[in-house]
């Protein structure tokens, strides 16, 4: 393959410069994408399971760039004045993964799991109780906060604009509303550790619905991604044509939402191919800008964003005992900070690789790929050995769900997921796990 791109190169170079200006990013990209899969199958070894963190991050790299660039050529297509160097935006991705598989094997050594005493265990009786009780505590909570809103957001309005009010109007209701992700995550966890009943799996299904009315994808796909981690993990390997039949059919079916939501007659002008490749990772595509604009260097941030990543971790009150407003630093985050540079009065997020390159460039993107690969391996390492009924396989499957959706999202959006989820789940942990060597109820 490096063969063919430098033979390429050298044969249509001068002419490509001409017609194509940015084609060095996109060969350079594809070149990189080659390592990658080197890197993987000599480093890592062959991915007996895709749901290994770092083929699972890897692939969604891979498809972040293919998909990302679907949406920019029909984008193209509706504003034709439209232009971001699209292709830097392959070129970052590619090279930030390559240098995060490449830390991750440096880092291995210190990182590996270590045998420990025995693990907590979920008690399935207990889980199946609580996931029953979460489960009513969301419904209330989403028929209160729809009350409020006044309408069904993924049906009707614009959920792009206005999703970031709703926990204003409806208060505590969204709060409990949203905790109809974590009686999915329950639900996913009894799936593939073989205990659900069919009332589990229809709370399950019905806990997506209650999360899925407000109109983001996040909150549905999460969940979804953690259940079948954990299903590839401990139940049986989920093949990947599968995954791949069940991704383009779930993405067609998010396209119509979105088309018959906003009610766009343009995307009408797109055909199929065009309207289900438009709404899918424009977060590459605002990539590429984000690039653009901070070509010069003067304009990075310096770090402004990382209070949003930690504020997320402690309640808003013990940050006030510090003297530290915790919403006014989650504020300065990378897809509010982007959305005024862009003129936008919505978050524009480019990935935790490009909120690296806002803040400090490419030695920021370096060093945020090298933690990040770090993070992988320490998560691989760990979800080997995890088993169906530990506690912590869901903990690990949320985690790395999360750093892989990270990609195309933003730091703090990481750990605000991790807690909004994690804590609840935490706390169900108390009540309904048990030592191995202690009693059933």
């Amino acid at each position: 393959m490096w063969a063919a791109l430098a033979a390429g190169a050298a044969a249509w170079g001068e002419g490509l410069t001409l017609r194509w200006a940015a084609w060095p990013y996109a060969w350079g990209a594809a070149a990189v994408w080659v390592a990658i899969g080197l890197v993987l199958a000599t480093g890592y070894g062959p991915a007996h399971r895709w749901s290994r963190p770092p083929h699972l991050a890897a692939g969604f790299a891979a498809l972040l760039t293919l998909f990302g660039s679907g949406s920019y050529w029909a984008t193209t297509q509706l504003y034709p004045q439209y232009r971001v160097p699209i292709e830097r935006a392959a070129w970052l991705v590619a090279l930030a993964m390559l240098c995060a598989l490449l830390a991750g094997l440096a880092a291995r050594p210190l990182l590996r799991s270590r045998n420990g005493p025995s693990r907590l265990e979920w008690d399935w009786f207990r889980v199946r109780v609580a996931t029953a009780v979460v489960f009513v505590l969301a419904a209330a909570g989403t028929v209160g906060a729809l009350s409020r809103i006044g309408y069904v957001p993924v049906l009707a309005g614009d959920p792009t604009a206005a999703r970031v009010d709703f926990p204003d109007i409806a208060g505590l209701w969204y709060r409990l509303s949203m905790l109809g992700g974590v009686a999915a995550l329950l639900a996913g966890a009894q799936v593939a550790a073989r205990q659900a009943t069919p009332g589990t799996w229809a709370i399950g299904l019905a806990s997506l619905a209650l999360v899925g009315v407000y109109g983001p994808r996040f909150f549905v796909t999460l969940p979804l991604g953690v259940a079948a981690l954990l299903w590839d993990r401990v139940r049986a390997p989920l093949r990947v044509g599968v995954l791949a039949v069940f991704g383009v059919a779930a993405l067609a079916v998010l396209a119509l939402l979105g088309y018959v939501r906003e009610q766009d007659p343009s995307a009408g002008l797109l055909g199929p191919l065009g309207l289900l490749v438009y709404g899918t990772f424009g977060e590459f595509r605002d990539l590429g800008w984000m690039l653009d604009h901070y070509a010069s260097g003067d304009r990075f941030l310096g770090g402004v964003t990382l209070g949003s990543l930690i504020v997320p971790l402690l309640p808003r009150q013990f940050w006030a005992l510090a003297g530290v407003d915790k919403m006014a630093v989650y504020a300065r985050n990378s897809a509010s900070i982007l959305a005024d540079d862009m003129g936008q009065v919505t978050g524009q997020r480019v990935g935790i690789f490009g909120e690296c390159f806002m803040n400090f460039g490419w030695i920021g993107v370096l060093i945020g790929a090298a933690v990040y690969g770090g993070l992988l391996v320490w998560l691989d390492e760990r979800l080997r050995t995890a088993g169906a009924a530990e506690v912590r396989s869901i903990g690990l499957a949320l985690v790395a769900a999360t750093a892989t959706f990270a990609l195309a999202g933003q730091l703090n959006m990481f750990t605000s997921t991790l807690t909004g989820l994690g804590y609840p789940l935490a706390v169900i942990a108390l009540a309904a796990a048990r030592r191995p060597d202690s009693p059933r109820l």
